[in-house]
């Protein structure tokens, strides 16, 4: 798992790329990810590595909860699990009950 503190959001309006929403994370200026939303219709790809980086891919329906979770959690993880394809975001252990984002 790799911490990130900083992300970058391009909604795309491209007709040439399958995804709607990219998602650049860093820590501090390194890069560690990338979290690609795919148009409505479009298959999800395999998740994969790129130049050392974890590229995620993920249904546009999943961008809100994706915000939501970037806004209001710390600290955050990318992960990318190669012998199985599984990527994820987490969170680190969180307290019960502690009210996030109210």
């Amino acid at each position: 798992m790799t911490e990130f503190n900083l992300y970058r959001v391009y909604y795309y309006s491209a007709a040439q790329y399958d995804w709607d929403v990219r998602i650049d994370l860093y820590m501090s200026a390194a890069a560690v990810g990338t979290l690609f939303f795919m148009k409505a219709g479009h298959p999800i790809p395999v998740n994969t590595i790129s130049g050392g980086i974890p590229r995620l891919y993920y249904s546009i329906r999943d961008f809100p909860a994706m915000m939501s979770m970037l806004r209001e959690e710390k600290p955050l993880f990318v992960n990318l699990n190669e012998a199985n394809g599984v990527g994820t975001i987490s969170t680190s252990n969180e307290p019960v009950g502690e009210q996030e984002g109210v």
